[in-house]
């Protein structure tokens, strides 16, 4: 390493990490008052429990990855793909829109397509605003 290359700062990356982490902990009682709240209502759908730790586990991790990535072009990165995977995700959990729960002799099915297609919407507009918000980063001139 030359004199002229900065040299890491792990104090700094220290406190990142704190940081993300206390981001991520307030995620977690947040989505855990949200389980709680949920699980008694859904308890007859069979999946529900899955579907929802998959769910909390993957906005957990991109809440701490986007926490962590914070100042840096990374952070849009990490955005976007958030905004990828609930499209995806939330697709694939309600089986494109239809939903169907089959208590002993009764199969109630919901078809919510239209609200699917919204929540798909809302996420390619966050697509678009994460990338303006990208080129305005990628615009601004370096911090000396």
């Amino acid at each position: 390493m030359s004199e002229l290359e900065p040299k890491p700062d792990r104090r700094k990356f220290g406190f990142r990490v704190v940081r993300a982490f206390f981001i991520t902990a307030a995620y977690a009682v947040f989505w855990l008052i949200i389980w709680s709240l949920t699980s008694m209502l859904l308890a007859r759908f069979p999946q529900y429990q899955t579907f929802f730790s998959v769910l909390a586990g993957g906005l957990l991790f991109f809440a701490f990855a986007i926490a962590l990535a914070g100042g840096t072009i990374y952070k849009y990165i990490l955005k976007i793909i958030r905004a990828f995977f609930l499209m995806a995700y939330l697709t694939y959990a309600t089986n494109g829109g239809v939903l169907t729960i089959s208590f002993e002799n009764l199969a109630l099915t919901v078809e919510f397509v239209p609200l699917l297609a919204l929540m798909i919407v809302i996420n390619l507009l966050e697509v678009a605003r994460v990338l303006l918000q990208a080129i305005e980063f990628a615009a601004q001139s370096p911090k000396d």
